[in-house]
């Protein structure tokens, strides 16, 4: 009798979808099997490596030089826009902040910033360069329940690389000080380019990525919990780059080889400029970016309100 995969995210069956390799970084031979839950739709690894930390090795985040990391820290300039709309400048917990960038930006707009980050590099650009505190843990549950209460908690592409992507969940949501947000930016499952490019999909990044939640499924986890959706785009800058990402890996043998051809980057800004109308409406874009607000009067739960 074959053994049955439960959904991560709402325990139903889940059947097979697709093998995919680690075309992004090119580490191992092997095949990466990836199910979609017959349920909620969640695209997940069905069989995480047991050493998966390899698949991170080397220059996986990259430290940047002082110039990069400024044209960076501009570039999160429309996060940071998007965040002062719903939540003036407090307490900020950044998970799976990297190397820095929207800390620094957060940091520079008058949030106090706070990031829990796995990577021992990181952690330590993150205190000395970025001069924000780092609090070094692949297990944000544990870690949000220690700290007091946030004003914005934010996990930009971090979600999907998740063990617990539920605990998460529930832990940060528990964080929050009333009116809260929540800022949640994940590859989009629903999109053209999975739709079309199946395995040689950017976004899909086996075997990094464990879990892909489509929209409809994260609102209605984030809905148990008390939280309410207020913003949502696939069309910010860096959703659009994440198209044009994943129209120039897809047109490469070898993406992990080195830096694209300059033709390969080239069609791939035209590949993204013609699809934008497409994947800018229906839920069609690479990826999807949903701020979750923490209701200024009522408690946040695991058994609250589902909608």
């Amino acid at each position: 009798m074959k053994p049955v995969f439960a959904c991560r995210i709402c325990a139903a069956p889940t059947g097979a979808l697709l093998t995919a390799t680690d075309r992004n970084r090119g580490i191992g031979d092997g095949g990466f099997d990836y199910r979609r839950c017959e349920a909620c739709a969640t695209v997940q690894l069905a069989d995480v490596p047991d050493d998966l930390e390899r698949y991170y090795a080397g220059n996986y985040h990259g430290t940047p030089t002082p110039e990069q990391l400024r044209e960076r820290v501009d570039f999160e300039s429309h996060k940071i826009e998007l965040l002062s709309r719903h939540a003036a400048p407090g307490r900020l917990v950044e998970i799976g902040p990297s190397f820095g960038a929207f800390a620094l930006a957060a940091r520079e707009a008058g949030y106090d910033v706070t990031g829990i980050e796995m990577d021992a590099g990181c952690c330590e650009h993150l205190d000395q360069t970025i001069g924000v505190r780092a609090i070094r843990s692949s297990a944000a549950e544990d870690v949000l329940p220690t700290l007091p209460p946030s004003r914005v908690v934010a996990m930009w592409h971090v979600f999907e690389h998740l063990a617990h992507p539920l605990r998460v969940l529930e832990a940060a949501a528990a964080n929050l000080e009333p009116g809260g947000v929540l800022a949640i930016a994940v590859p989009n499952p629903q999109s053209l380019g999975f739709a079309l490019l199946g395995g040689r999909w950017a976004h899909l990044d086996a075997p990094r990525h464990l879990t892909l939640v489509p929209l409809r499924t994260l609102l209605h986890s984030a809905r148990a919990l008390g939280l309410v959706p207020v913003a949502m785009t696939l069309t910010d800058p860096f959703a659009r780059h994440c198209n044009q990402f994943a129209w120039e890996y897809a047109l490469r043998r070898r993406p992990a080889g080195g830096p694209s051809p300059f033709v390969v980057r080239g069609v791939s800004v035209v590949l993204e400029r013609l699809l934008a109308p497409v994947e800018g409406r229906g839920l069609r874009g690479s990826a999807y970016t949903v701020l979750l607000q923490r209701p200024a009067t009522n408690a946040v739960s695991p058994g609250g309100a589902d909608g």
